[in-house]
């Protein structure tokens, strides 16, 4: 009983190791899609959900300094002005003239915008020429903010028109990756916020007086940490290209455009033109102008994308595959490839609306693609479980036929081979019983009782094979060794069976060499000995000779009994050694139960030895066995 509990204990120790292990594995694989997810899946997610300019705040409004308009309103500028394609960052200078942008920020600002961005580097490269106290006033206007350039050390490049505190500047650089593709933009290592971040600010700063006057005052969230130093910030881009209002600077200065257009407004002046200085993003290729436009509103609807902690992640994937790991052991496949699809498909759904209408960025495909990661693995491991039951349902199956063909042949065998010595019995028994009284045949009735006598022994031979088998068999069998002298059981068992072989004119010839003793049961040991002899007698003909020796090799003890019988078939050698089982010409020469070579090999296997057996078809056999000493 104790045996057999400790041996379940290890199977469900091993088998929970085992799942505990695949768990690791897939908690392991879910992490390291977590950190993909980190930075794989940011375009995936735009392009799934497309552009939603019907969600754009409607106060940003873009106004275009496309190049055709440049020249037709700067004539002067047409021999200098390159192709915009070609035009790098120091080269917005092509697109000043003072009294242009004099007229142009006159017409915007009488529409009281809330804040006017310009997205265009002038800096000292400019030719602006003498600059009237009013111009440099309206230049130095609050609610302009001219954009600034970052330098390679992360230093802003301030423009010209800044003011002595520099509240009129902001950083207008964007961050492009390594594949080009725009997903991000910079702070300045100095306290300099960005261009897109300073106008949502002027924006939520004019709300203050009527906030407060209606009891509605609301906090500016404004991600405006200089502590950060050049640290990028995601952009969460709500509108494409072309998604924005745009009016032309033509039709702006040639008074097609509505008083009071801007009213309000936040006005982004810009280059729009697709050939100019374009950026790749996720939601196709934007101006610098469109892109900041995205930042700002951003800011302003408090849509800027916050990425869930790391550490949260992972801890959710843990808990995510325990989940699936119980589901998928808990339920049919069917169910589980059902169950496990809907709740991929609504983690995506909740990922996306989570992120929609609170940008807050949470993974979603890496825990998809670790529930299917968990599924292979544990759909393995549920596939080799099965193997293994069917292997061992398979393997009792073949056992309990086995025993039943054991149990077919016992009782044919032993109805067959007891019924030849009972019937000797009965008819010797019949015969002194109907011998007249005073009868001289003394010698034959001697002969007679010693016939009775073999018969007799036949019969307790197999009784007594039986029950020894039922007996080894049972639990609480074992074994009772002592020091003893292999020699000495050979020689007595000789002795005893000299008389059987010297009754078939057989030769018994032992010849034994000086052993060391051994711990052996003496019982088992006659036991062994008697069979192997008894077998080589009982089927080696008459005439025949059977050779018994022992010899000691190394660290063991070795009995050989050998005979020049007819020999055991190839095919036979391992199947005599199972219990009830006999060599298929064995049941022609002699009888016996088949159970004398199954109890030998198991009594010197359980002394720690082994048996051994050379024979070929009419060569004559050689068996014995080995004991330790």
């Amino acid at each position: 009983m104790a045996r057999s509990i400790w041996r379940t204990l290890v199977v469900r120790s091993r088998r929970i190791k085992a799942v505990l292990f695949r768990v690791a594995l897939c908690w392991a694989i879910g992490a390291a899609l977590i950190l993909i997810d980190q930075v794989g899946t940011h375009d995936l997610r735009f392009k799934l959900r497309g552009p939603r300019p019907q969600t754009l705040d409607s106060r940003i409004v873009l106004i275009d300094i496309n190049e055709r308009d440049w020249l037709n309103l700067n004539p002067e500028s047409r021999n200098i002005l390159r192709p915009l394609k070609e035009v790098t960052i120091g080269g917005d200078s092509v697109f000043w003239k003072t009294a242009i942008w004099e007229r142009l920020l006159s017409r915007i600002l009488a529409d009281l915008p809330v804040a006017v961005g310009v997205t265009l580097h002038f800096g000292e490269n400019i030719r602006t020429g003498p600059i009237g106290p009013a111009t440099g006033a309206l230049f130095a206007d609050p609610r302009i903010v001219w954009g600034a350039d970052l330098d390679s050390g992360g230093r802003a490049l301030i423009p010209l028109f800044a003011n002595t505190y520099n509240r009129n500047v902001a950083v207008r650089s964007l961050r492009t990756d390594d594949d080009g593709t725009l997903r991000r933009y910079s702070h300045s290592l100095v306290q300099l916020p960005h261009l897109g971040v300073r106008l949502a600010q002027l924006a939520l700063e004019s709300e203050k007086p009527r906030a407060q006057s209606v009891g509605e005052m609301r906090p500016i969230s404004i991600d405006d940490d200089f502590s950060a130093g050049d640290r990028p910030s995601e952009i969460n881009f709500m509108g494409g290209a072309r998604s924005f209002p745009t009016v032309s600077i033509k039709d702006l200065l040639d008074g097609r455009v509505p008083p009071e257009a801007f009213h309000g407004k936040i006005v982004i002046i810009g280059t729009i033109s697709d050939t100019v200085e374009p950026f790749s993003t996720p939601l196709g290729r934007m101006s610098r102008a469109e892109v900041i436009a995205n930042i700002t509103d951003n800011h302003l609807s408090d849509r800027v994308p916050r990425r869930t902690p790391l550490w949260v992640s992972l801890i959710f994937t843990m808990f995510l595959v325990a989940f699936t790991v119980i589901f998928i052991l808990s339920y049919p496949q069917q169910v589980v490839i059902v169950g496990l699809s809907v709740v991929a498909l609504s983690w995506l759904s909740i990922s996306a609306w989570v992120f929609d209408s609170f940008s807050l960025w949470i993974p979603a495909v890496g825990p998809i693609a670790q529930i299917a990661a968990t599924y292979i693995v544990f759909l393995s491991h549920q596939v080799a479980t099965n193997e293994e039951r069917t292997w061992r349902l398979e393997q009792d199956r073949r056992a309990s036929e086995e025993l039943e063909q054991l149990k077919t042949n016992f009782v044919s065998m032993m109805s067959h081979d007891l019924k030849t010595p009972i019937a000797k019995i009965q008819a010797i028994c019949d015969r002194l019983l109907t011998r007249p009284t005073g009868s001289s045949e003394h010698d034959g009735l001697t002969e007679d009782l010693k016939n009775l006598r073999r018969s007799s022994d036949d019969l307790h031979r197999y009784i007594q094979s039986i029950l020894q088998v039922t007996k080894i068999e049972a639990r609480d069998f074992s074994i009772q060794k002592e020091p003893l002298d292999l020699n000495e059981a050979i020689e007595r068992v000789a002795q005893r069976l000299a008389p059987l072989a010297q009754e078939k004119g057989l030769k018994l010839d032992v010849r034994l060499e000086p052993l060391f003793s051994i711990e052996a049961d003496p019982t088992l040991l006659d036991e062994m000995i008697l069979n192997l002899i008894e077998n080589a007698i009982k089927y080696t003909p008459t005439g025949g000779r059977v050779a018994v020796s022992s010899t000691e090799t190394e660290d063991r003890v070795v009995l050989t009994v050998s005979d020049n019988g007819p020999g055991i078939p190839s095919e036979d050698q391992e199947a005599i050694w199972n219990k009830f089982t006999r060599g298929r010409s064995a049941h022609s020469s002699a009888s016996g139960s088949g159970l004398g070579l199954y109890l030998v090999k198991y009594f010197v296997e359980l002394h720690g030895g082994n048996v051994f057996l050379s024979s070929a078809p009419g060569q004559g056999t050689t068996i014995g066995f080995r004991l330790p000493v």
